[in-house]
């Protein structure tokens, strides 16, 4: 467990970052009156974050980085949300950039980094394959009714039945 000092900073500071690139591109697009605009926008959503992270409430631990493991759990489940709809976004995307016939690519550039980074996560992140074997996980995650560890035994006539 790696210790910050500041952890209710990280996802604002991280708002402000992305929201600083999303600012840059709108000023070299449609003008830089524009871009301060957005910057402002980011600035607002970020010091929004910062608040929220200091409540004292689910979303509040889990944004100021001091949730337990049911809330991590949560947040979890929220991001494979998520991906979910990321996904399903790009491949409608790809569809319908193929009907109207524009480049496609794009799109899936992106879908081949959200596989790498999935198959990366596998990997880092994986699952022991014996648990797979055996069913303690769905293709989704975890199964509602985990399998038990060890497998009920089985009893042939040979052998020999303790009855004290």
């Amino acid at each position: 467990m790696t210790s910050k000092k500041h952890p209710r900073l990280l996802l604002p500071l991280i708002a402000v970052l992305a929201g600083t690139l999303v600012a840059c591109a709108v000023g070299l697009r449609q003008g830089w009156g524009t871009s301060l605009g957005t910057e402002a926008v980011v600035l607002a959503w970020a010091s929004g974050l910062y608040f929220w992270g200091g409540s004292d409430s689910d979303t509040g631990s889990v944004i100021g980085q001091r949730a337990d493991e049911r809330q991590r759990l949560v947040w979890l489940r929220a991001a494979r949300l998520s991906l979910t709809v990321t996904i399903a976004a790009l491949v409608s995307s790809c569809l319908i950039a193929a009907a109207a016939n524009y480049a496609i690519w794009p799109f899936e550039v992106l879908l081949a980094i959200i596989s790498i980074a999935y198959l990366i996560g596998l990997r880092a992140y994986g699952v022991d394959p014996d648990d797979v074997k055996v069913g303690k996980y769905s293709f989704l995650g975890f199964r509602e009714d985990p399998l038990p560890d060890e497998p009920l035994a089985r009893h042939s006539q040979d052998d020999p039945v303790d009855l004290a």
